[in-house]
């Protein structure tokens, strides 16, 4: 079995949420800013038994435990070390340091604090080696998308299958499968995760790096669009659970393979909106860049992608079990 080594997070304070915005707590306010509900960083570190240190545009929050970096205008934050996309930038307002009170509930809490997730018993998880058959996805100088994903997903498969998952791919071959089948499937034999394996491609050689997509929250807009969305999909069903399975394979691929984090981001494709439990989009790596290119197309590196991929999946299963 893998060696894996989570850190215990202690927390000690209880909060009753009566929706995603609306707290009844006296220990984390709310404050209206922008249209949106915002939460104080300083109210935040109290909550999760942490410190907080303000310099410049930066706010660090700290205990023994984690570390969390917010930096005012920015979309993103930095959670032990991992690049996590925010719904809203944080904000300053009167000298104080905020966040939207939706990332408080929907990024921060289910990667912070295991209670905050829905409790399941993962046993069946479904892979999907991204494209296939006439959709060769991406195209490096020397490999196919399709095939990456496919070499990939069939070792991933293996290595569960040895922990005793019991594991469904949505293709075996270098078939052509409609995105709306792939999670279709996992409804179908009733899966507890659903991990879309993908391989990326930018017009910029340069860029290298691993990412991982969760499902978008209802009335929020994803990394790479400015326009939100109130329309709730069957995936936003599993927004804390997404949020947490995406963190800990994203961290956990990043351990193991050395990449550049591009982080934890957020997206609406078809295979998030559709799927019936936690799930997770992952780009392995760049076919436009040619170091990776090759790394990818190695027998040593897949085999640390696969088990990477695997860690996260343990570390977020181990979650769930406290």
């Amino acid at each position: 079995m893998l060696n894996i080594t989570v850190k215990r997070y202690f927390l000690l304070i209880t909060l009753l949420f009566v929706c995603s915005n609306i707290f009844a707590s006296s220990y984390v306010r709310y404050t209206k800013a922008y249209g949106h509900n915002y939460v104080y960083l300083s109210d935040v570190a109290k909550y999760y038994g942490m410190q907080d240190s303000v310099s410049d545009n930066k706010t660090v929050l700290f205990s023994k435990y984690s570390l969390m970096i917010f930096i005012t205008d920015k979309k993103f934050c930095y959670i032990n070390g991992i690049k996590v996309d925010l719904l809203l930038p944080a904000i300053t307002k009167k000298s104080k340091r905020c966040i939207s009170s939706k990332d408080f509930l929907k990024t921060l809490d289910p990667i912070l604090r295991h209670w905050a997730l829905r409790k399941h018993k993962p046993e069946t998880i479904v892979i999907d080696p991204g494209h296939g058959g006439k959709d060769s996805g991406a195209l490096g100088k020397r490999f196919k998308e399709k095939d990456i994903t496919l070499a990939l997903a069939r070792r991933v498969a293996s290595l569960l299958k040895k922990l005793g998952y019991k594991v469904y791919l949505t293709r075996n071959s270098d078939t052509f499968i409609e995105l709306k089948k792939r999670p279709a499937l996992a409804k179908r034999v009733k899966a507890d995760m659903f991990i879309s394996i993908h391989a990326n491609k930018a017009g910029t050689k340069s860029v290298s790096g691993i990412e991982t997509f969760t499902m978008t929250p209802a009335g929020s807009s994803s990394t790479y669009s400015k326009k939100p969305s109130s329309t709730s999909y069957s995936g936003n069903k599993n927004d804390a659970n997404n949020t947490a399975l995406t963190y800990w394979i994203q961290r956990s691929l990043v351990a193991k393979t050395k990449a550049v984090d591009r982080g934890l981001k957020r997206a609406r494709f078809m295979v998030l909106k559709e799927a019936p439990c936690p799930a997770v989009l992952i780009e392995t790596g760049f076919l436009s860049n040619a170091k990776e290119e090759k790394l990818l197309g190695t027998n040593a590196y897949q085999w640390k992608v696969a088990r990477g991929i695997v860690q996260g999946i343990l570390r977020y299963h181990y979650q769930l079990k406290r």
